[in-house]
């Protein structure tokens, strides 16, 4: 690893230590690290974090304090304390004196004053007041502003009720020929409605479904000819002449002969003519044959005049070949010999990537290395306190910046 080292004495040498701009220096006895500036050098860690020197301000400079509380200002050159004493500002609007109300801003001053009124009293009830006495001896009669009082038998004087004529209805009024001192029960019949009793009823009206429709139990014969059901067996036992009947699992059509029911959809014909159809066993065999693979049949080359699949041809039968040549195939795509020599061919065994790729990575057999300058890159000679080591690597040993 590199070695930095700085400048570095004995304390008392350090009076006569000269350091140039960004040089730094140590004193190895007390530690102190000093730093040379345009203003000579400068001892940047000083015990305590204090100078080691220290003087007035060049410039004094001046305290004072302003706003809700005021104070005169103090010169300060570091030589001495300041003290600042504060005097609160006084409001204009506000007159000194006791105050049973008063008003304050967000800090807490008080910034108006008023005697308190009876709209500040909170609301306080009966019970917390001593001293209001009775509703029959305070406040009571007939005049404005006074207490109603309840006589012995629990009600108040007719007087004091105002008149409810043309506010109320009577209760001698009736509805129907009924009288409101009782609740009023109106029938269908007060109303002029139809009764509920009517409702899908002979000489009634038609009621409405979930689905705002009329129930086809409802409505003619003759609207709804087709009915389905679930199947032939789910058929009402005796059937209704004009309708016709479907059986949702078979989708087969009836109709009500009168004594039982009689399919009216034509029933599907099996056969092999253009007039029926094919018999569904023997359709799925095809089908299922379709979908083997290999050869089902044991079908044989010669059945269909190829080659069998051992067969071969053995080196005598290609003719017009060259010895220890390459093999290519020709602009017909047959085998043809090439210029490459099976010797020239095994000069590329073990290659694992493109020949021409690695041949631009090498340098030329004429390749040296020049020296380096300000101008071109070449070859960098180590100087003093750096090491080469044996791959080429250019290491730093060590920086020594001298004694003092």
């Amino acid at each position: 690893m590199a070695t930095i080292q700085i400048k570095r004495g004995l304390q008392e040498a350090v009076s006569n230590l000269v350091l140039a701009q960004g040089e730094m220096a140590v004193a190895l006895d007390t530690g102190n690290v000093y730093i040379g500036t345009t203003a000579g050098n400068v001892h940047i860690n000083p015990k305590g974090g204090t100078a080691d020197t220290a003087t007035k301000l060049a410039t004094a400079r001046k305290f004072s304090a302003s706003g809700d509380a005021t104070a005169p200002a103090v010169s300060f050159d570091g030589t001495q304390n300041v003290n600042l004493v504060l005097t609160l500002a006084d409001i204009a609007a506000l007159t000194p004196g006791t105050y049973t109300k008063v008003t304050v801003d967000q800090k807490g001053r008080v910034t108006a004053g008023q005697t308190i009124a009876v709209s500040d009293l909170p609301s306080i009830p009966s019970s917390k007041i001593t001293g209001l006495g009775t509703a029959a001896s305070v406040n009571t009669g007939t005049a404005q502003g006074n207490v109603p009082v309840v006589q012995a038998d629990g009600k108040l004087l007719v007087s004091l009720i105002p008149s409810l004529t043309g506010t109320y209805v009577p209760v001698s009024r009736t509805i129907n020929g009924k009288p409101l001192s009782a609740n009023v029960t109106l029938s269908a019949t007060d109303v002029g409605a139809i009764p509920a009793s009517m409702l899908g009823a002979a000489s009634g009206v038609a009621e409405l479904d979930s689905s705002g429709k009329v129930p086809s139990d409802q409505l003619p014969s003759y609207v709804d000819d087709v009915l389905e059901y679930d199947s032939k067996t789910a058929f009402p036992g005796t059937g209704e002449a004009g309708k016709i009947y479907v059986a949702k699992d078979t989708n087969l059509t009836y109709r009500w002969s009168g004594t039982a029911y009689v399919e009216i959809s034509k029933s599907l014909a099996l056969g092999e003519t253009s007039s029926t159809a094919y018999r569904g066993d023997r359709g799925k065999a095809a089908y299922d044959h379709s979908q083997e693979t290999g050869n089902p049949h044991g079908t044989t080359a010669a059945q269909i005049g190829a080659a069998e699949a051992d067969h071969t041809h053995g080196g005598s039968d290609i003719t017009g070949l060259t010895a220890s040549r390459a093999l290519v195939s020709d602009g017909s795509g047959k085998v043809s010999v090439s210029a490459v020599t099976a010797t020239e061919l095994g000069y590329l065994d073990g290659v694992t990537s493109a020949i021409q790729t690695q041949l631009n990575a090498k340098a030329a057999s004429s390749h040296t290395s020049t020296m380096a300058t300000a101008s071109k890159a070449g070859h960098v000679k180590a100087g003093t306190g750096f090491s080469v080591a044996s791959d080429g690597t250019l290491s730093l040993t060590s920086i020594d910046g001298g004694t003092f």
